[in-house]
């Protein structure tokens, strides 16, 4: 007689989980073996992984998420991070052109000293901020400055924030699986989008509210104490984002069904909330009142 199948643990269990580092060393190199600007995290051997390309926020760079990238790449899935658009006049199509360069990438290139491969149709694009406005332009249908679409899996935007007006229209074109999540009291504002990027999506959405966690928690600080091992990140951002995007990358890349949950839109996730889109009301306010700190009428 067959052996039942293991339940998977608890989803507040996984997230403990996920927000520690895997189980694999990890090896860091520089894009620029391949032309581009940028760093790439992978463990230290594999064959067939799983991996994801990067964009980071609106006058950042990949050092800020040096630790989001080991932490992936600790749990088998290998990272690229471009570098490009850290200015002032950063433009998201420019920077998702650059992400689907990374994708090829990471789709045809042998890592290390060729002990290391990727399995092309197990690839996604993530972003934060501005980056996931380039993460959402790269999963498209749409050409981008003459470069075509490209195969992807799944999708994690990390507070999206607005660019401009075809961002959304664009949202619509994208059939992959993704995941969006929102700060709490961030849902909607003048630098937050979570909630219309999440109702424009054209494929199957997991959306998700962390209440503690701040738009900008995500980004690393360097200083002296990055010598000893801390990076100055946000806890009550750093940790949950990092435990769902590699819940969410694990499953719908590898398709594990131990982290399903992580991909389950009604599935609240220890201290990720399941956000229903339809049942979801924007801000009462318009986005300057917001910032002007205006107060919502009375009902």
């Amino acid at each position: 007689m067959a052996g039942k199948k293991k339940a998977a643990p608890p989803p507040d269990k996984l997230m403990t989980e996920l927000a520690r580092r895997g189980p694999h060393k990890v090896d860091r190199g520089d894009l620029g073996i391949v032309g581009m600007s940028g760093q790439i995290f992978a463990p230290r051997t594999g064959r067939k992984l799983p991996a994801v390309a990067f964009a980071h926020d609106w006058l950042a760079a990949s050092s800020r998420y040096r630790d989001l990238a080991f932490h992936l790449a600790s749990w088998g899935i290998v990272v690229a991070a471009p570098d490009s658009e850290t200015g002032v006049f950063a433009s998201d199509v420019e920077l998702a052109t650059d992400l689907r360069a990374a994708v090829t990438v990471l789709q045809s290139v042998q890592l290390g000293d060729g002990t290391i491969s990727v399995d092309p149709d197990c690839v996604a694009v993530a972003g934060h901020g501005f980056g996931a406005a380039a993460a959402i332009r790269a999963a498209s249908d749409t050409v981008l400055l003459g470069r075509p679409p490209v195969r992807l899996r799944s999708l994690a935007a990390v507070f999206p924030s607005p660019t401009t007006s075809d961002l959304l229209p664009t949202a619509s074109t994208v059939t992959a699986a993704s995941l969006v999540l929102a700060a709490g009291g961030q849902i909607d504002s003048m630098t937050s989008n979570a909630l219309a990027v999440a109702d424009a999506l054209g494929g199957d959405v997991v959306f998700r509210t962390i209440p503690a966690a701040d738009n900008r928690g995500l980004l690393e600080r360097r200083s002296l104490k990055s010598f000893i091992g801390i990076n100055g990140a946000d806890k009550a951002t750093h940790r949950p984002v990092r435990a769902q995007l590699t819940g969410y990358l694990l499953h719908t890349l590898t398709g594990d069904d131990r982290y399903a949950a992580f991909s389950d839109p009604e599935a609240t996730t220890g201290d990720a909330i399941a956000t229903p889109v339809a049942d979801t009301e924007p801000a009462e306010l318009d986005h300057l009142s917001q910032l002007l700190g205006a107060k919502p009428p009375r009902k």
